[in-house]
């Protein structure tokens, strides 16, 4: 009679374990469905199950789960033995916008502090694997993803801040508690922050748990080159720091970013600029920095509107007349020096000094010209660097 019950048990529990992978799969796949449903998401969830020898008996499966109504869709296979175990999840190469409702929700229930007018497309790929073999008895893993042609603009706290054709592909590995970050390459076609635009971005990104540093970096910017070294970001804080290097930097566009100018320029500039940002990016912090005429040549300068540069003037403490006569003699100027130096003084002070030398003409007369001005004050009054002085500059065009 015992003997009779162990086979029946045994007949059973043969039973049980073939049925398993015809109940379990239909059976979670409803579950996860109907929790998910709750919480607004309409899913379609598809998992199967079936039997291997790794190193032993054992079990492997596949998932496809898609998010109804999105291109969001996550592809799985797993298995597992009493000695070993694995699993890959696969994103595939997937686009994205602002209007897709699982980013749109997202977006609404966790809004992005002092962010307005966010606009995004490009596409995503993510890749994972993990496992445990009999061979390498400790968990690794690797991750890695691929973002392409992402192009984002916003508001941020009154500041317009956008990005075009932006591509990078992070990837990171790990075995026990041992975690390598890879070198992160990344390309962008422009990048506008603060009334700059960078062209044709370049970078190799080196990142740990507590710094983001920047190994070699270049763009295009006012006609000209950028070189960054000595790049650092506090994710943490939001605080960073950059030396930049420029070259054959195109006189007119690099003017127009010192207040009051209104005009136009030819010749080529080259010079270096440190650039930190505090406080989570409003604070902007600028020490030595210059830029100068490429030595030898001849440049053109004309100033269109005198009255605005003669009032920008003010803060270097000339007289009215002054001020007049300065701007007078900048509006047809053929220049063989042009000079700009930027210092530090303290807290939020900062002292612009310019120098400009070469001959005016006035009508059929031209004089030679050599004029030093140092203008003090605030950082964002000397530099127009779109931290606030948008609104400032209109009110004075006006």
């Amino acid at each position: 009679m015992v003997k009779i019950l162990l086979i029946a048990a045994a007949a059973m529990l043969v039973a049980v374990v073939v049925a398993l992978p015809l109940v379990v799969p239909p059976l979670a796949s409803r579950m996860a469905m109907d929790e998910l449903a709750d919480r607004g998401f309409m899913t379609d969830i598809r998992l199967g199950l079936g039997y291997c020898w790794r190193n032993g008996p054992g079990v492997k499966g596949t998932l496809d789960a898609a998010l109804l109504g999105t291109p969001w869709r996550v592809k799985a296979d797993f298995g597992a033995s009493c000695s070993e175990w694995s699993a890959h999840v696969e994103l595939p190469e997937t686009p994205f916008s602002e209007a897709d409702p699982l980013l749109a929700r997202l977006l609404k229930e966790n809004p992005l502090p002092g962010v307005s007018n966010l606009v995004f497309s490009g596409s995503v790929a993510v890749e994972a694997t993990a496992e445990r073999t009999f061979r390498k008895p400790v968990a690794q893993w690797r991750a890695k993803a691929a973002v392409r042609k992402l192009n984002a603009s916003c508001v941020h706290e009154g500041r317009s801040l956008s990005v075009r054709g932006l591509s990078l592909a992070p990837d990171a590995f790990g075995i026990a508690d041992y975690v390598d970050i890879r070198p992160l390459y990344v390309k962008a076609d422009s990048v506008e922050a603060v009334g700059a635009v960078l062209t044709n971005l370049r970078a190799t990104v080196r990142m740990s748990e507590r710094m983001l540093m920047v190994s070699e970096a270049s763009a295009g910017f006012c006609g000209g080159t950028l070189n960054a070294y000595s790049f650092f970001l506090d994710p943490k804080r939001l605080n960073a720091g950059v030396t930049l290097f420029m070259d054959n930097i195109d006189a007119g566009a690099a003017l127009r970013h010192v207040n009051g100018f209104q005009g136009d320029a030819t010749g080529r500039l080259h010079g270096k600029l440190r650039v930190f940002v505090r406080e989570g990016g409003k604070s902007l912090r600028l020490s030595d920095a210059f830029l100068y005429s490429t030595p030898g040549e001849v440049g053109k300068l004309n100033l269109r509107d005198k009255r605005l540069f003669a009032e920008s003037l003010a803060y270097a403490g000339l007289d009215e007349p002054t001020r007049e006569n300065v701007a007078e003699a900048l509006s047809d100027l053929d220049y063989k020096v042009l000079r700009m130096d930027i210092r530090r003084l303290e807290d939020k002070m900062a002292r612009l000094t310019v120098r400009i030398a070469g001959t005016a003409t006035r009508g059929d007369v031209s004089a030679p010209v050599d004029v030093t001005v140092n203008i003090n004050g605030e950082l964002e009054q000397i530099i127009n660097t779109g931290l606030g002085l948008s609104a400032k500059m209109k009110g004075l065009q006006q």
